[in-house]
């Protein structure tokens, strides 16, 4: 299997899916979210896709398949469409990387996506205006606290690859992203 997988990881607000949503428009790489199937998974419960209830489900998930599941089921999805490249957002634990190179190997790249301002996060988190987001700053830094405590970000953000700094503009990050691909083979043809 020779699968080309491009993960992010980072805190809350970092610019984990807007790496992945630039790879798409620019080189049409599809990817997919562990996120997307923990949301699927509260409609179906008729839950509200809140950041609690969206933890609860992932926690009970966890409990009863395993850590790593979510990437799991996402591995399993990228290998049945056959994609050749493809990214996935959402890998948040140390275990999760784990089932990535278990699946991938040496052609699993992650990249960790770091900003050095909690607030301009928390802004970033405002623009986008989604339910599951912290309404208030003091909010957004309980939920990055229980993140990390739940998931361990800040270990799994150790295991990547490559360290982009998203600190400025979005084209400031495409910027960095282009020269990542031209610099670190992210892309193989």
């Amino acid at each position: 299997m020779n699968i080309r997988v491009i993960g992010t990881v980072g805190k809350i607000g970092s610019g984990k899916d807007e790496i992945l949503k630039y790879l798409q428009a620019r080189y049409s790489i599809p990817y997919i979210s562990t996120g997307d199937i923990v949301r699927r998974m509260a409609n179906e419960e008729d839950l509200e896709p809140t950041r609690e209830n969206l933890e609860e489900i992932s926690e009970r998930c966890f409990r009863k398949l395993g850590k790593g599941c979510f990437v799991r089921m996402v591995a399993e999805e990228i290998i049945k469409r056959k994609w050749k490249i493809a990214g996935i957002s959402g890998i948040r634990a140390p275990a999760d990387v784990r089932v990535l190179k278990e699946h991938f190997g040496d052609s699993f790249i992650m990249i960790r996506v770091e900003v050095t301002d909690p607030r301009l996060r928390f802004k970033r988190l405002q623009l986008r205006h989604e339910g599951r987001d912290a309404a208030t700053f003091k909010e957004f830094l309980i939920q990055d606290k229980n993140e990390e405590e739940v998931f361990k970000i800040s270990k799994t953000g150790a295991l990547a690859d490559y360290s982009i700094k998203n600190d400025g503009s979005l084209a400031d990050l495409h910027r960095r992203i282009g020269t990542l691909i031209r610099t670190g083979k992210l892309i193989v043809k």
